[in-house]
């Protein structure tokens, strides 16, 4: 078994501590010769762990590969962390590299030690493959390790809901990387570098070894840096609170056209997503500005790591930093309001609306028959604002099957806090 250890000067996000004390999580990544645990070996496991009152490293690099000690025989051992300067602590990473077929349970055994510490599993796709084939390894050499004690974080599965909302190719980690704008030196796959590991074990190239160990190091390293991901799925799940709202000059509206409302909001904790706007519904629009400002629960507040923009029918939002900004277009016309009490009213095909049964006394039997479901409304005109649940009332549609829903527009709407934080977030829940 080759043993590598370096201290690193990585950043410690505040996203970390939605799983618990820094010092409590492990970090991890496999390399294995195949997909299969049933037919294909393990040969390298990368760890990742933040160490309190140790200190902090001098170099980032991955370090050299020729072995600068052997504590037994068959285990070289490459370890950097000891040049250190005090501090509060430090990121530690520990890579275990099988020689051989025969090192697996070796490493199984170092993995499992260090994990007994730990509260928390952090990995990428780890619940689909890492586990299930460490515990098949497990069960093959008969050792008396599982993954009962410690709770598995997998990062991939967090990731999925943002995949459309971020415009994302794929969820690999690297493409989640180049999204932040993280680069990475290696360029190679878990899958290109099975014949790596092959052509090393027979030849025992330093340069091979060091590109094993160099894509397993990028995949660990770069876990805390992409939980900054994490920050677009609070915001799909946070609190909007009005801040201000104002019209905005109606020179910015084309003519005919009605004014713009701008609405400012603060999320708690921080969410954000935004789109950019389509066509009008109707000839005569207005259009809604949202504005947002998120704040967080962890020690300072947390904003989405990149800007970004999305789009629905009547609506635009986008999102940058911790601010929002949400545009909607108001419609101006005619909408239906729907009585649920139907056995109350008589419909009038002639005039097309309905009369309370009490007044339909006074209405010739010929001019009225029962109102149903689809025909128990009134008609109103004026300017109305678009949403997609029923959060202000009265909620009127445009038929009787009609799923968006409108409500006449007046700034009293925004005098009750609740129902506008409702509003601010019946955009992002469809994100």
């Amino acid at each position: 078994m080759i043993r590598i250890a370096k201290a690193l000067t990585l950043p410690l996000p505040p996203d970390i501590y939605d799983f618990g004390a820094p010092e409590d999580i492990l970090f991890f990544d496999i390399e294995t010769t195949g997909l299969s645990a049933r037919s294909a070996g393990l040969y390298l496991i990368g760890m990742l762990h933040y160490v309190l009152g140790t200190g902090s490293p001098k170099s980032l690099a991955v370090p050299s590969l020729e072995p600068l000690s052997s504590s037994t025989e068959g285990r070289k051992c490459i370890d950097t962390s000891s040049e250190t300067a005090a501090d509060e602590g430090h990121w530690e990473l520990l890579q275990l590299f099988c020689e051989d077929v025969a090192d697996e349970p070796g490493v199984l055994q170092a993995f499992f030690s260090l994990l007994s510490t730990k509260k928390v599993l952090l990995s990428y796709n780890g619940d689909g493959f890492d586990l299930p084939f460490l515990r098949h390894m497990v069960e093959q050499y008969d050792l008396p390790y599982s993954f009962d004690d410690v709770e598995s974080v997998d990062l991939f599965k967090k990731f999925r809901p943002l995949k459309r909302l971020l415009r994302l190719e794929n969820l690999k980690l690297k493409t989640c990387e180049r999204f932040l704008g993280i680069d990475r030196e290696d360029r190679f796959s878990g899958g290109e570098l099975i014949e790596v590991y092959f052509e090393w074990q027979k030849t025992k190239d330093p340069a091979l070894l060091h590109m094993l160990l160099l894509h397993n190091a990028e995949d660990i390293e770069n876990l805390p840096n992409v939980l900054p991901l994490l920050r677009y799925e609070t915001l799909l799940h946070s609190e909007l609170e009005l801040a201000s709202h104002a019209l905005l000059p109606e020179d910015t509206t084309s003519a005919g056209t009605a004014p713009v409302l701008r609405l400012s909001f603060l999320a708690l904790p921080p969410r954000l997503s935004f789109r950019s706007m389509a066509a009008a519904e109707a000839p005569h629009t207005r259009e809604v500005t949202m504005s947002c400002r998120s704040h967080c629960p962890t020690p300072a507040p947390i904003a989405i790591p990149k800007p970004f923009d999305a789009q629905g029918d009547f609506w635009a939002l986008h999102a940058e930093g911790c601010h929002m900004e949400l545009y909607v277009q108001l419609f101006e016309g005619e909408r239906k309001l729907f009585f649920s009490d139907v056995e109350n009213y008589y419909y009038l095909p002639a005039e097309d609306q309905v009369v309370h049964k009490s007044l339909a006394e006074f209405v010739d039997r010929s001019a009225r028959k029962k109102a149903c479901a689809k025909n128990c409304y009134q008609r109103v005109s004026g300017c109305f604002l678009p949403e997609y649940r029923e959060v202000f009332t009265p909620a009127l549609q445009e038929d009787y099957r009609g799923k968006l829903l409108y409500v006449p527009y007046h700034d009293a709407l925004w005098e009750d806090a609740a129902k506008a934080s409702a509003y601010g977030r019946s955009f992002l829940e469809i994100l």
